[in-house]
């Protein structure tokens, strides 16, 4: 069992274009079927006194896994390789 402690020191990162989201600032629970719902992530700093930084809402189910100091998790589209004048394999 882990702690809810133990998972707002974790950093979440998107597999589907690698970026660095930020640390989990709030935990959405559903009290009646015990289960999380969703988190929220705010920008990429852990300041919670830092305001105008971007928030994220991830759904449990996005959740791909939670490892030692990160959570993987799966949101929106992939990366767009033109953007970055790479060419596709």
């Amino acid at each position: 069992m882990m702690r809810i402690s133990d998972i707002m020191e974790k950093e979440v990162i998107n597999i589907k274009n690698g970026k660095k989201m930020g640390y989990i600032t709030d935990i959405d629970l559903d009290i009646n079927e015990g289960k999380v719902i969703s988190f929220t992530i705010l920008g990429d700093s852990r300041n919670f006194f830092s305001r105008g930084s971007d928030e994220d809402v991830v759904f449990f189910s996005d959740i791909l896994k939670v490892g030692c100091d990160t959570i993987i998790v799966n949101l929106g589209s992939e990366i767009n390789l033109d953007e970055f004048n790479i060419d596709k394999l």
